[in-house]
């Protein structure tokens, strides 16, 4: 019995980096196209993937990796935010701790505390009025994707466009 080559896993090499730079930009095209209202089986046709399941696939991957990108800009961005109010803060700080405080660098101090926790999302009620508002408008397009996955398999009933209105309708009348 012959002995089987072993294949190392995960080894990057040239050829493979060049595909998965045409895998990237055929996503993003994917997604543009997505954008554009096209459906996820006329996506797969014009840019050859095998199925309308894999056009999804390649989506939903790319959307994720760009979450992923701005999450971590994001992140960057929020330090920087937060040693920008530290240096603030330690400009007013000896203002507030004068005998009598000097009630101007005290104000300051408060609005400088104010942005930091609102940055840091330390105030609950906001936080949590933004991620209800964020489910549901990820609910939303949840069943955007849903009608347009049923309308791809069973084509387009009636009621679809009647259906996607009113999701709509009732997240801008309940979350503005």
């Amino acid at each position: 019995m012959p002995a089987k080559a072993i294949v190392p896993q995960g080894k990057k090499t040239r050829v493979s980096g060049r595909r998965n730079v045409k895998a990237r930009l055929r996503a993003q095209e994917a997604v543009k196209l997505r954008l554009a209202g096209i459906s996820h089986t006329n996506i797969a046709k014009q840019l050859g993937y095998a199925n309308a399941s894999g056009s999804y696939k390649a989506v939903m991957r790319e959307l994720r990796e760009n979450a992923l990108v701005l999450r971590e800009g994001m992140e960057e961005l929020r330090e920087q935010e937060l040693q920008r109010l530290e240096t603030l803060n330690q400009a007013v700080w000896s203002g507030v701790l004068q005998r009598p405080a000097d009630m101007g660098s005290v104000h300051e101090a408060l609005r400088i505390s104010e942005s930091r926790r609102d940055l840091l999302g330390l105030d609950a009620p906001k936080q949590l009025e933004a991620r209800i508002r964020l489910d549901v408008v990820h609910w939303n397009e949840v069943l955007k994707v849903f009608l347009d996955a049923y309308r791809d398999v069973h084509g387009t009933p009636p009621e679809a466009g009647e259906l996607i209105t009113r999701i709509d309708q009732a997240a801008q009348e309940r979350f503005g």
